[in-house]
Order: C-alpha cells, then sequence, then structure tokens
C-alpha cells in the first residue's frame, strides 16, 4: 500500500505545532497517536478545524523520526520553539522560556513524564500555509472535502483507495505549485491556545 497518509484537523496554529523554524517542520507536541504511529516517508495533512474555515493549514512528508526524548537532549533542537521541556535526571520539565503549554501540566500528552511518548516528527519536505491556508481544495477534491466534514472526534482509520488517490493529488499539485515550503506565517498569534485537545484525525 505504501506510505501512510495522516489528516487531521488544527485546533490552534501558533507556530507551536506544527513548528516551521530554520527550514524544518516539526511535530513535537500535541497529536501524540499521529507522531507515535507515524513513519519516516508518511505524510501528514493538517486543515483546519470550523474556527479556520477547514482551510488547508500544512501538508508534510515525514523524513526523519525521534524517539525517547533525543529531541529534548540533542542540542542542535535546543533552541527549536517546540522545543519546551528538558531532561532533568530522565524526567520531563518545562523550560522556563517556554513559548507554549505553560499554563498547564501538557507533558503526559506531549511526551511523557519520563519521555515515553517523546516521539517527535521532523520534516524538510514540506509546505506550511497558516493563515494563507484556503479551503480551495474542496473544489477539486470531493472526497477530502467530505472526509474533512465528517471528521469528528476520536481517531479511525479509513481506506478509501479515492481518499487515497484524492490525497496524493492534493499534494502533488501543491508541489507544483509552491517552490518555497513556508508560504504563509501561523493562524494564531495567541500561544496559550492549547493544540493538545481531541483533534479529530484520520488515517488512510
Amino acid at each position: 500500500m505504501g506510505e501512510h497518509l495522516y489528516l487531521y484537523k488544527l485546533v490552534a496554529d501558533g507556530g507551536g505545532a506544527p513548528c516551521v523554524w530554520r527550514g524544518l517542520l516539526s511535530l513535537a507536541i500535541c497529536k501524540p497517536k499521529i507522531r507515535k504511529n507515524a513513519a519516516k516517508g508518511d505524510i501528514i495533512f493538517g486543515v483546519g478545524g470550523k474556527n479556520y474555515g477547514q482551510r488547508l493549514i500544512y501538508i508534510a512528508k515525514v523524513t526523519a523520526k525521534l524517539d525517547k526524548g533525543d529531541y529534548y537532549r540533542k542540542r542542535q533542537y535546543a533552541k527549536r520553539p517546540d522545543c519546551i521541556y528538558r531532561n532533568v535526571e530522565g524526567r520531563a520539565q518545562l523550560k522556563p522560556q517556554a513559548r507554549y503549554h505553560n499554563q498547564s501540566d501538557q507533558r503526559r500528552k506531549d511526551v511523557g513524564t519520563t519521555f515515553e511518548n517523546a516521539y517527535v516528527l521532523l520534516s524538510s519536505d514540506f509546505r506550511y500555509f497558516g493563515r494563507k491556508g484556503t479551503d480551495d481544495y474542496k473544489r477539486d477534491f470531493p472526497a477530502i472535502a467530505a472526509l474533512v466534514k465528517g471528521l469528528r472526534r476520536g481517531h479511525r482509520v479509513n481506506h478509501s483507495t479515492k481518499v487515497r488517490r484524492e490525497l496524493l493529488e492534493l499534494k502533488k499539485r501543491v508541489w507544483r505549485k509552491h517552490r518555497p515550503m513556508k508560504i504563509g506565517t501561523p493562524t494564531d498569534t495567541d500561544r496559550t491556545r492549547l493544540c493538545n485537545s481531541d483533534s479529530p484525525s484520520v488515517w488512510c
């Protein structure tokens, strides 16, 4: 069947999940199930929820996956905006200057208290629209539009051949039309909004 295609609705797009910084997109906080299950070569489609008009926010091909807290131990990632935890004797601790998830304890969903859930997806092959995203995809891809409209809370699996074909074609068109990987800036300026709520997702 090839790569898995993950699609989910974002409830917050404040630059933390995904985080686009210095030519690299990372998904380090929020969406723990996708971060755990996705593998190198899989493709992630992030669309906005109703509050974002179901706009296409980003598409990213996973080019690397880190686990066991490596993202929070390696110096090369330490200054990234979403690297909000540090390792203190094997336990995750929120950095004092953390930009995100600093209003409540989100360690369990983000990384786990001992980094047991600290899977991080990286992409150097992505297109991030942020506030410049549109819902134009609905016009040419009715199966995707129906899938997005019908997504509810929870996680389900969809093996529709038509949906898969449309998602791959959508990616191809987006790559062909947009050469820069970062097209827009994050939709939200409020960094306190949690992306961690149980937003719906599907993979196929």
